[in-house]
């Protein structure tokens, strides 16, 4: 069972009763004139976000947040949401870089990655709903227009679920891909005065496509299609859910969901849409049906589609967007799963399939 901490501030009159007479006792050490005749200020707690952290014990987390020059920005007004990693996980984290202290860390690398676990407002766990959520780090610092990052939160676990990773440049000139597995929350509500924080076992970092579209069960028919579709011989890109995870390509993937796939390609008729079906249609054609659905070399939002557009998919077919009915290549939108941004790209779900 999950833990739910509130931080409540109280003060204390400890009466004790004995023979029928109350002695109050009450410590007056810290209320009598100082040295220089005046009084001595009362103590200030700091209940900030940081401050509470600090106080709770999460100081790996406020030496990080200090070290990438996020300690103004957390200490501000809010409200903020911040899932903090226990010190652990941030050590482990550390050390994946190379490093045993986060100064050691580059600013921006640790800033992309803390930046993660901010949400805006204040989102308690009663508010928590499965589905993926904008994070405080943007997609990145030359993308116009701008947009954020997104989380998926399962609240089965509960969890942040979707696996990620970090790109750093190696010695050889190249890049090197950091792996991060999905965090468990393991404590919520803890209340500060800028916001709220729940605890998580395991730092979060962005997933590429491929890594966010796993982590949805809404998008276990895609991922199940992607990895059948694999095989085909018309397939240049080799995995697919690996290729759209890709830190070197950017994408626009139009996401069918379970159900969209039900309605187009439950060939059997049996409810689902499993190996059977997708054998009885064969890879190559389940990978034509896909590259009808993403954009390889570049992240389009919904913004910047206007009405008619004609959108060039992988497959080199083009795919008419129309904005009044918001369907693209005939196949509806869903108006609440657009811009879904992962770190190499965005996802706008589909509750067709385009070409069914």
């Amino acid at each position: 069972m999950l833990s739910t901490h509130k931080i409540k501030h109280m003060k204390y009159l400890s009466t004790l009763f004995f023979g029928g007479f109350a002695v109050m006792a009450i410590s007056l050490t810290s209320c009598g004139e100082d040295d220089g005749g005046g009084t001595t200020p009362p103590p200030t707690t700091d209940n900030s976000i940081l401050g509470v952290a600090a106080d709770q014990g999460y100081t790996d987390f406020v030496a990080a947040i200090d070290a990438c020059g996020l300690t103004p920005t957390l200490s501000g007004d809010g409200p903020f949401t911040v899932f903090v990693p226990a010190n652990a996980a941030v050590s482990a984290a550390i050390g994946l870089f190379g490093a045993t202290d986060p100064t050691q860390v580059g600013a921006d690398t640790l800033s992309s990655v803390l930046l993660t676990h901010v949400l805006g407002g204040e989102v308690y766990a009663a508010d928590l709903a499965t589905g993926y959520v904008k994070s405080a780090r943007p997609v990145s610092t030359d993308f116009t227009p701008s947009s954020f990052v997104d989380i998926f939160v399962n609240t089965a676990g509960p969890s942040i679920a979707q696996a990620g990773e970090v790109i750093l440049p190696d010695a050889m000139g190249g890049f090197s891909r950091i792996p991060f597995a999905a965090a468990n929350i393991v404590v919520t509500d803890i209340q500060c005065d800028n916001g709220v924080i729940h605890i998580v076992d395991n730092v979060v970092v962005p997933g590429g496509i491929g890594q966010m579209l796993t982590a949805n069960p809404e998008f276990a028919t895609l991922v199940a299609a992607l990895e059948f579709g694999s095989t085909s011989s018309l397939n240049p890109y080799g995995d697919l859910v690996a290729a759209l995870s890709d830190p070197n390509t950017a994408f626009t993937l139009f996401a069918p969901t379970n159900a969209a796939f039900l309605a187009a390609v439950d060939v059997d008729m049996d409810g689902d849409v499993d190996g059977d079906d997708l054998n009885t249609l064969g890879a190559d054609a389940v990978f034509g049906v896909l590259a009808n659905h993403f954009v390889a070399g570049g992240m389009v939002l919904s913004s910047e589609l206007t009405d008619g557009q004609t959108i060039t998919m992988a497959s080199g077919s083009g795919q008419d967007f129309n904005a009044s009915a918001l369907t693209v290549g005939g196949a509806e939108l869903n108006a609440g799963g657009l811009d879904v941004c992962a770190s190499n790209g965005a996802i706008h779900t589909l509750d067709g399939v385009i070409g069914f």
